[in-house]
C-alpha cells in the first residue's frame, strides 16, 4: 500500500497537498476575520466639520482593526451607492441635518447614520464598538458635559460657579483623552441605522444559490468531459475518428452539452431559491439569463480544457479535483468572499467563482443591469471560449500523434 501511494502522484496530491492548501486558505480567512484581525473598510461623510465631528473621525482615523476611507466630496447618496456595491463594506454619515454631535441625543434625529448593507451583518456590530471606544477616548468632556446638561435639565440647577468648575473638569477629560486616558458613558441616542440592499435573508441565500451553483457546476462539467478519456480508454474514439466528423466534433458537441446541462442545473437551483426562499428571480430575469449562459459556458470549457490537458481518466479527475476545490476556496463558493482578507479576495479574481459570484452579487443584490456587471460577464465568456478552443486544439495535437 506504501509503495503503491508512493508510486501514485495524485493521490499524494490528494493525501498531503489539497489538505495543507485548504489548511492555509482558511486559516487566512479566520485569522483575518477574528477580533482585533478584522479588516473594515469603513467610508465616512463629515457633513458637520466642527470640532467635535473632526476630533472623532481623527480618533477612528487611528484604529488599526478599521480602514477609515474619507468621502471627501462626496454626498450621501453616492455612500450609499459605495457600500450596496461593496467597495465599502460599511458607511458612517456625520449629518448637519440632525441634531448637534455635542448634545446628549434622543431629542431629534441621530447626528451619526450608520449605512450597512444587511448581508454583511457581523460589519454594523463591528463598527460600533469601535465607534463607542472612539467617542468616549476622543470625546470625553462632551460625554460627561452631556450627562450633566440632562442632570440639570431633569433634576437640578447648577449655580454660576459650579458651572465654572465643570467647564474646568470637562477641559480637565478633555486634555485626558489626548494624552491617551479613556472614559466611557453611553450614546445608543446618537446613533441611527439604515440598510441599502434589501433582506438580509434574501441576500445570504442569492449569495449562497450562485456560490453552491457554480461549485457543483464545476464538478458536474468535468463528469461530463472525462467521458472525452473514457471514449478513448475503450475504443470508441477509434471508431468515432474513423467518421467523417473528427475529433473536432466530439469535442463541439461534448462542450455545448456541458454547457447545456450546467444551464439546466443552475436553474434549478435558482428555481428553489425563488420558490421557496424569496429570490426575486422574475424582475431580474434577463440578466440573470445571461450570467448563467455565461457560467455555464466557463464551466464547461474549464472542464473541457481540464480533461484534454490529462492522458487518463484517474489523472483527470485527480487533478480537475483539485483545481476545482482550491478555486472554489479562494473564489468564495466555500465561504463568503466578505469574510476574506484583502490577499484572498484579490487572488479570487484570478478564478471564474468569483467572476460568477460578482456577477450575481450585482443582479441580485445590488439591483444592476448588465452594465453593471460587465467585466465578470466578459471573463466568463472569455475563459469558456478560450478553454474550449485550447481543448480542441489539444485534443486534435493528440489524435494526430495518434
Amino acid at each position: 500500500m506504501l509503495l503503491g501511494l508512493l508510486r501514485d502522484r495524485g493521490a499524494l496530491l490528494m493525501a498531503f497537498v489539497l489538505p495543507v492548501i485548504f489548511f492555509v486558505i482558511m486559516a487566512e480567512i479566520f485569522t483575518a476575520t477574528s477580533g482585533a484581525n478584522l479588516d473594515l473598510t469603513v467610508v465616512v461623510l463629515d457633513e458637520i466639520k466642527s470640532d467635535v465631528s473632526t476630533r472623532l473621525v481623527a480618533a477612528l482615523e487611528k484604529d488599526d482593526s478599521i480602514t477609515l476611507r474619507a468621502a471627501g466630496d462626496t454626498d450621501s447618496e453616492a455612500l450609499r451607492a459605495l457600500v450596496r456595491s461593496g467597495s465599502a463594506d460599511i458607511g458612517l454619515i456625520l449629518r448637519s441635518d440632525a441634531e448637534p454631535l455635542d448634545e446628549a441625543g434622543g431629542f431629534g434625529p441621530a447626528p451619526l447614520l450608520v449605512v450597512s448593507d444587511p448581508s454583511r451583518g457581523f460589519v454594523e456590530p463591528v463598527l460600533m464598538g469601535r465607534l463607542r471606544r472612539a467617542y468616549f477616548s476622543a470625546l470625553p468632556d462632551v460625554a460627561m458635559g452631556n450627562v450633566v446638561a440632562e442632570l440639570e435639565n431633569q433634576f437640578l440647577t447648577l449655580t454660576d460657579e459650579q458651572r465654572d468648575e465643570l467647564a474646568a473638569g470637562l477641559s480637565e477629560m478633555r486634555a485626558d483623552a489626548e494624552a491617551g486616558r479613556e472614559v466611557g458613558w453611553s450614546f445608543e441616542d446618537l446613533i441611527a441605522h439604515e440598510r441599502v440592499a434589501g433582506g438580509e435573508t434574501v441576500n445570504l441565500v442569492a449569495y449562497s444559490a450562485g456560490a453552491v451553483a457554480f461549485l457543483f457546476l464545476l464538478f458536474a462539467a468535468v463528469h461530463g468531459a472525462v467521458s472525452l478519456l473514457e471514449e478513448s480508454e475503450s475504443g470508441v474514439l477509434d471508431r468515432i475518428l474513423a467518421g467523417p466528423g473528427g475529433i473536432g466534433v466530439l469535442v463541439d458537441g461534448k462542450f455545448l452539452y456541458v454547457a447545456v446541462q450546467g444551464f439546466v442545473q443552475v436553474s434549478v437551483i435558482f428555481v428553489i431559491a425563488w420558490l421557496f426562499y424569496s429570490v426575486d428571480l422574475p424582475s431580474r430575469f434577463f440578466p440573470w439569463l445571461i450570467v448563467t449562459a455565461a457560467a455555464s459556458l466557463s464551466a464547461a470549457g474549464l472542464a473541457m480544457l481540464l480533461v484534454a490537458a490529462c492522458r487518463t481518466r484517474r489523472q483527470a479527475q485527480t487533478v480537475a479535483n483539485t483545481v476545482i476545490l482550491i478555486i472554489s476556496a479562494i473564489g468564495g463558493s466555500m465561504v463568503p468572499r466578505i469574510f476574506m482578507p484583502d490577499l484572498l479576495k484579490n487572488l479570487g479574481w484570478l478564478t471564474p467563482n468569483t467572476w460568477a459570484l460578482e456577477a450575481y452579487s450585482g443582479i441580485l443584490w445590488r439591483g444592476e443591469g448588465l452594465g453593471g456587471v460587465i467585466l465578470p460577464v466578459a471573463l466568463l465568456l472569455s475563459s469558456g471560449l478560450i478553454g474550449w478552443y485550447v481543448a480542441r486544439l489539444l485534443a486534435e495535437r493528440r489524435v494526430s500523434r495518434y
